[in-house]
């Protein structure tokens, strides 16, 4: 069943990701079919390439939906902030990964941090590994989830504190979130790999949706300009709402669903 169901769970996650990216970005940046495409490839080509090893065996449809959506949002990050080269003066915050000097240029440093990026994943993952067996589903999805908000808060606080300055307001929410995520997860299953993605997938989803959607006039700080140059797209950019809404009513019915394909 997963060759069919995860190609199209993959497809979807990818296409939550591409409406939100265009909803948010195109008042600044015009609409930009190769990053809407972009998100539909990650999404879909980590899901097949999963499923061809049959990762997902065994896992529900909420599970993959999330952990889809996880892993393509990772590689979209550690695309941006630690290989892509793109002109940073459009920005406020920069794209790329940077420090207290500016940004880093160096491909060498650049790949090492974001080695470390990806190895700070892992272990909370293996935390997950460790935690005790005889605690609830419960208990190990909200420590889990908490663990990692807890290192998403610190990492936007160094990419966008330095910058915004710290705010314990926006320092909570990963940290929140993230601990939802894992409790909504832990009904699904009991793997630690899949409990820390669909943390992450919920934590992110929930995120977006509260923080940045629903909020009137938002515009993302990384951009220099409140309103931007593309004023058109702010009326058209409505389009991108229906699949926005499509890929968030997915997770409500999934949701809803036991373990196991």
């Amino acid at each position: 069943m997963t060759v069919v169901i995860a190609p199209a769970l993959g497809l979807l996650a990818g296409l939550h990701a591409a409406s939100y990216g265009a909803y948010k970005d195109s008042p600044h940046e015009s609409f930009l079919w190769r990053r809407f495409v972009r998100e539909l490839v990650f999404a879909c080509g980590i899901t097949l390439a999963l499923d061809a090893l049959h990762v997902w065996d065994g896992q529900s449809a909420f599970i993959i939906y999330l952990s889809a959506f996880a892993l393509s949002r990772i590689a979209a990050e550690f695309w941006k902030l630690f290989i892509r080269v793109e002109p940073q003066h459009g920005y406020r915050i920069p794209t790329q990964i940077h420090w207290v000097k500016g940004v880093v240029h160096d491909p060498f440093i650049r790949l090492t941090l974001g080695i470390g990026f990806l190895a700070s994943i892992y272990w909370i993952y293996r935390l997950g590994v460790i935690l005790p067996t005889a605690w609830p589903a419960s208990m190990r999805g909200i420590v889990i989830g908490l663990s990692i908000g807890v290192c998403e808060a610190i990492a936007g606080a160094y990419k966008d504190g330095s910058i915004e300055g710290f705010s314990w307001r926006k320092f909570a929410k990963s940290p929140v979130f993230g601990a939802l995520g894992g409790l909504i997860a832990s009904g699904h299953t009991d793997a630690p790999a899949f409990l820390l993605l669909a943390s992450i997938g919920s934590m992110r989803m929930f995120l977006e949706l509260l923080f940045k959607i629903v909020v009137p006039g938002y515009a993302p700080g990384k951009f220099k300009s409140m309103t931007g140059p593309f004023a058109e797209w702010m009326t058209l950019r409505r389009h991108f709402l229906l699949p926005y809404v499509i890929t968030w009513a997915l997770y409500i019915v999934l949701s809803s669903h036991g373990r196991g394909l």
